[in-house]
């Protein structure tokens, strides 16, 4: 394994929006984020990025004015190597680290202020499980903090196949001629927001991406065009004001690299996405981050009046049997508070309309009688049950099932049926996911009535089992 390209820290403070806090800190607050990007045929190289919380750290005093050292150990590990029992197993790259921060006065230490490290490595792609260490100190009486972060790092190095890499959410991008710099990339300098919390002091959102092989899609004039835009968590509609298209010249690699200001978004989740559009308008690969908006000040505008009148529409005469299967349906893709709320509804003639208005806050383009995005995951569904219907459970209700529902067609699909040495099982490939990016689903028949379930994800809250091999085996 090769060891560290670049290992980049730096003494400057930077603000970034963040809960308050007191005067000391139990441990260390550190925040842990990372990004992936096309390096070589053989390799990806991984950024992590760290944000320290200045207030959290322990400054003492020296000749320079104030300094605290933070040693901490930093390793990837296979994640297919990791044993239920946790047993340590040899990592792919590991190193011992310590980094020191000065400042003049300790009294100029403010809530919310952090400390940027960033650090670039090359790595093989594949599934991996982050690890950061950082041993404890017994005159301060902290203990050791571990963090724990899975890591997917894609493969890009598909000659013809046109993708995006991971996207950087940064405090600021500006142009530079300084190689030297500990933040330079591809004529930026770009320093990234490890814990994706914008707003308040940081109004504006930064990013970074790097677009591949977009000359296979550009028109007659050597374009493509990138579609970059901002959405609310769990909603697919761009935001008003908040998407922009973007003619650009056909290059591999492309820099992408924007901003979009925040200052009049109300507190909380959305997410940045960016698509690759051919000269048809269609989407050939898209990207997509969380981040966090924290706006104090900022009121939410109330839900508009749903114009479409509950008495005339179709769900004011949907039966008691089709309402409840309706609610069992849009459970696969309900926020949490909509299943809370769902679950908290008894009468029959509010479940309908709770109905009608999940599906209504969802439609792309209300002013049309056709509400396409609940005829797409309708249409999903009925794959499914064509697809995936067994005599115990109808398609929609199987694990496959339900994840064609809620993520889409997988780009790929890998079978292992008749293997002699495994028990059936299926390897589902996606080559984007938003907020996740490229993904894994492992499906097997663990109990040979045909039956498959998901026994491992790369997707954040589905299950994950690092020894998913050892299961499958005979």
């Amino acid at each position: 394994m090769k060891t560290i390209l670049q290992l980049f820290a730096f003494l400057s403070l930077f603000w970034c929006a963040s809960h308050a806090m007191g005067q000391t800190a139990p441990i260390v607050q550190v925040d842990l984020d990372h990004a992936a990007f096309a390096y070589t045929a053989d390799e990806s190289v991984l950024e992590v990025y760290m944000a320290f919380e200045a207030s959290s750290l322990p400054f003492v005093a020296d000749e320079q004015g104030f300094r605290a050292s933070v040693p901490f150990e930093l390793m990837l590990m296979r994640s297919t190597e990791a044993t239920l029992s946790d047993t340590p197993s040899d990592p792919v790259w590991e190193d011992t680290l310590r980094l020191d921060f000065v400042v003049p006065d300790t009294a100029a230490l403010a809530s919310g202020q952090y400390f940027f490290n960033q650090m670039r490595l090359p790595i093989a792609p594949g599934e991996y499980e982050m690890r950061m260490v950082l041993p404890g100190d017994t005159t301060r009486a902290q203990q050791t903090l571990e963090l724990r972060r899975d890591v997917l790092v894609p493969d890009f190095s598909g000659s013809d196949l046109v993708g995006l890499s991971d996207i950087t959410l940064a405090t600021s991008i500006a142009p530079s001629e300084d190689r030297q710099d500990v933040f330079y990339k591809n004529g930026l300098v770009i320093r990234p927001n490890a814990n994706q919390v914008f707003g308040s002091s940081l109004d504006k959102l930064y990013y970074y991406a790097e677009a591949y092989n977009v000359d296979e899609i550009a028109g007659d004039n050597g374009e493509y065009t990138l579609f970059a835009y901002i959405a609310e968590a769990n909603r697919p509609q761009p935001l008003s004001g908040f998407q922009r298209r973007m003619p650009r010249p056909a290059r591999t690699p492309d820099v992408l690299a924007g901003t979009f200001p925040l200052d009049e978004l109300p507190s909380g989740s959305y997410f940045l996405r960016l698509a690759i559009l051919n000269e048809n308008n269609e989407s050939m690969a898209e990207q997509a981050r969380k981040f966090f908006v924290f706006n104090p000040d900022v009121e939410r505008e109330q839900a508009m009046s749903l114009e479409a009148s509950f008495e005339t529409s179709p769900y004011a005469t949907m039966s008691e049997e089709e309402v409840e299967k309706g609610m069992k349906h849009i459970e696969m893709i309900a926020t949490d508070r909509e299943r809370q709320r769902g679950k908290n509804i008894q009468d029959l003639d509010e479940r309908r309309r709770f109905l009608m208005e999940f599906w209504q806050v969802r439609d792309p383009n209300p002013n049309t009688p056709i509400n396409e995005y609940r005829d797409e995951f309708y249409g999903r569904l009925q794959y499914a049950n064509q697809r995936y219907t067994t005599s115990l459970s109808e398609g929609w209700n199987t694990d496959r099932g339900r994840v064609i529902i809620k993520y889409g067609t997988p780009s790929q699909i890998e079978p292992h049926l008749y293997e002699r040495d495994s028990k059936p099982y299926e390897l589902w490939e996606f080559n984007n996911i938003p907020g996740e990016g490229q993904a894994v689903f492992i499906f097997a028949d663990v109990s040979s009535f045909g039956e498959f379930q998901l026994i491992h994800s790369t997707v954040t809250g589905e299950v994950k089992s690092p020894n998913w091999e050892e299961e499958v085996r005979r």
